[in-house]
């Protein structure tokens, strides 16, 4: 099979910023010019296309990172096409200032610019910090996101990102970044819940299996997520979910059923119960790498931790030698510790 997949080169010089392997380049006082800085203010370029995964209608992503926003009106003169407001809602006034976006040159290239604070950069480090703490020493599920999309995409472009202007600043910055932490919490969120599986074993046996196989999907893709993050991803957009799983060093079996599956379409009975069971056994087999990334950092909880926060949850509750609930301890267990575990096709048959 063929790979549709896409993935360029970018430079970053003393003067500019090469693109799509060098078929646009944008000096970089273009983009010094078209923020607004003050002496304390630190310019960072960033973005899809520096990473090397974007196309020619990307963006190039700028975080100007400020004691303080501008004010809508006092930027007028650089006549940007259109600045927002947090809630991306066009703004002229004494609104402060979230975003700008401009269009370079005849190119179908946008330049997206982020204000972000110093104090809440902090402010998002503190968040990781306090999670990380948190769901260390349980196995919740993780429901709601951590980090706002915004906050996400501050931590990921700093991290892949070049310094415009107060390189220094910039740089003790980004020393700071609690990386593992934020890596960890990000596979933690992604994680596919057990009702989710519930829903594919009530399709399996209902017939009810188009429904089935979409489930299955989801979850292929959220385990699939979850993996890239502990490889050191920390693009966390779902569509790039195919570009970070190409750009994984090894796991190739991993790799090559990931996009065989990701394409695969399902009509039939047996070509639906084929798929879920052959998507069951990809995520068995992802499970079994996540254990083995998760064992690589001594940042991240030990399999004893979290087998001892798993059996705690499961020995206050009832009913815990139930089909279902056993189930769902061993559904749970492979997000930390897979070996051993009972195969999920074999947990999906349960009820037949």
């Amino acid at each position: 099979m063929t790979v549709l997949i896409k993935t360029s080169q970018a430079k970053v010089s003393d003067t500019e910023i090469t693109i799509l392997d060098g078929e646009i380049s944008i000096p970089k006082d273009y983009l010094r010019q078209r923020a607004f800085l003050d002496d304390t203010s630190a310019l960072i370029v960033s973005g899809s296309l520096i990473e090397g995964i974007g196309t020619i209608h990307s963006d190039i992503d700028c975080i100007i990172l400020c004691d303080q926003r501008p004010k809508a009106h006092s930027i007028k003169g650089v006549e940007h096409a259109f600045v927002t407001d947090i809630n991306y809602r066009h703004i002229t006034q004494e609104e402060e200032v979230h975003n700008t976006t401009d269009f370079y040159g005849e190119t179908s290239i946008h330049i997206d610019a982020d204000y972000i604070t110093f104090s809440e950069i902090e402010g998002i480090f503190e968040k990781i910090e306090i999670a990380f703490e948190e769901i260390s020493s349980d196995q919740r599920f993780l429901y709601a996101p951590i980090l706002t999309n915004t906050e996400n995409n501050v931590i990921h472009r700093s991290i892949i990102g070049h310094a415009l202007k107060n390189e220094e600043r910039f740089n003790d910055l980004k020393s700071r970044i609690p990386l593992e932490k934020h890596i960890y919490v990000a596979h933690r969120e992604k994680l596919p819940v057990f009702y989710a599986f519930q829903d594919v074993q009530g399709s399996w046996q209902s017939g009810n299996l188009w429904m089935g196989c979409e489930i299955v999907r989801d979850m292929m893709l959220k385990t699939t997520m979850s993996f890239t993050y502990l490889t050191g991803t920390t693009n966390k957009h779902y569509k790039w979910v195919y570009s970070n799983m190409y750009r994984v060093e090894g796991f190739d079996e991993i790799k090559n059923r990931f996009f065989v599956l990701a394409r695969q379409g399902a009509t039939t009975e047996a070509e639906c119960r084929s798929y879920i069971e052959e998507t069951l056994k990809y995520i068995d087999l992802v499970f079994l790498a996540i254990e083995t990334l998760l064992k690589k950092s001594k940042t991240y909880p030990p399999s004893e931790k979290s087998l001892i926060a798993l059996d705690n949850e499961f020995n206050e509750r009832k009913q815990t030698k139930h089909k279902a609930s056993m189930c769902e301890y061993y559904f749970r267990k492979k997000y930390f510790a897979a070996t051993g575990t009972p195969p999920l096709v074999s947990l999906l048959k349960e009820w037949d």
